[in-house]
């Protein structure tokens, strides 16, 4: 497997499991194409052209030869210099490492191509909630507002001038998560908010980190509570804003299912007497991550990954 074919197998593979289908994401990308065409010399230097066939806006190769061989890769969260130095000093041991691969894609120079279509898909999974897909729209835009690529190219220089190859993958590996979230919702039908507790604590990824001191919480609400309609904040690059819960509140949410919480999701969450269940940020990144590397490996061949940056392996092929 070369990077290149990693990198392509996870857009592939993001495409299939993306909630808005095969067909709006064409539309996506012929509508960028539309855009594109029409922009003076200038604006298409500073296009990122790679939206015109990755419809991800947070999954990038940032640097490095991309027919790379890939035997060993390190594979972290919130990849920094730091990993990509260790990649170096792993090769000068003796054990040579092909590519660092990060999950989180803002921190790295050119790993964001662009914060719309990161955020995009919320509007749809909005909208399959009940909230107005005209009012999901309003709602969701001033988040996708801003600049849209990432430029602080520091941790980017220092694997270039270690010619190390450096990749991110972010929206692909959530697209995992967010459908285990669908399917526990849909299988495992857990009735109170304590069920969906144990559900994410049994997960092998959070697991690990409950040997460590912290597993699913429940920010607000009680674990007897009934879970009532539950909305999954798996996809889309960042939580609902307050506003986003109140229309999905208004829409009939019982639960909110979210990686992070803060006080202003809290207090709706208090007034609209709903329920906010956190799981750990970093076992839910894990989890999807991993069932990317397991159907990759599956596809192309198994090869070593080394744990950083709060990453933990767990094949979920084979083990329980």
């Amino acid at each position: 497997m070369t990077v290149r074919e990693l990198y392509e197998f996870a857009i592939e593979t993001g495409r299939a499991l993306d909630p808005r289908g095969p067909g709006e994401l064409v539309r996506q990308t012929e509508a960028l194409q539309a855009d594109y065409e029409g922009l003076d010399e200038m604006a298409r230097r500073r296009f990122d052209t790679e939206r015109l066939s990755n419809p991800f806006g947070d999954t990038r190769i940032a640097c490095g030869d991309d027919a790379t061989q890939v035997g060993r890769l390190i594979c972290g969260i919130d990849i920094d210099g730091t990993e990509v130095l260790l990649a170096d000093n792993m090769r000068r041991a003796g054990r040579p490492v092909d590519l660092v691969l990060a999950h989180h894609a803002s921190a790295i120079g050119g790993g964001m191509g662009s914060r719309l279509e990161t955020i995009w898909p919320q509007v749809k999974m909005l909208a399959d909630f009940g909230v107005p897909e005209h009012a999901a729209h309003k709602l969701v835009r001033p988040t996708s507002e801003g600049d849209q690529r990432s430029h602080n190219l520091k941790i980017t220089q220092i694997a270039q001038a270690l010619e190390m190859p450096l990749m991110t993958i972010h929206s692909p590996a959530d697209a995992y998560l967010f459908q285990e979230g669908c399917r526990v919702l849909a299988e495992d039908q857990p009735r109170t908010v304590g069920d969906l507790v144990d559900i994410c604590d049994a997960w092998p990824e959070v697991a690990w980190l409950i040997e460590r001191g912290k597993g699913t919480e429940v920010a607000v609400g009680d674990k007897r509570d009934p879970l009532g309609r539950t909305y999954h904040a798996f996809y889309g690059g960042w939580n609902p804003t307050p506003q986003v819960f109140e229309a999905l509140c208004d829409a009939g949410c019982g639960t909110l299912w979210v990686l992070a919480t803060s006080e202003e999701l809290n207090q709706v969450a208090r007034d609209r007497n709903a329920s906010v269940v956190v799981v750990p940020h970093y076992p839910a990144d894990n989890l999807g991550l991993n069932m990317l590397l397991d159907d990759t490996m599956t596809h192309f061949g198994d090869f070593e990954v080394v744990e950083t940056s709060n990453f933990h392996r767990h094949d979920r092929r084979t083990v329980a």
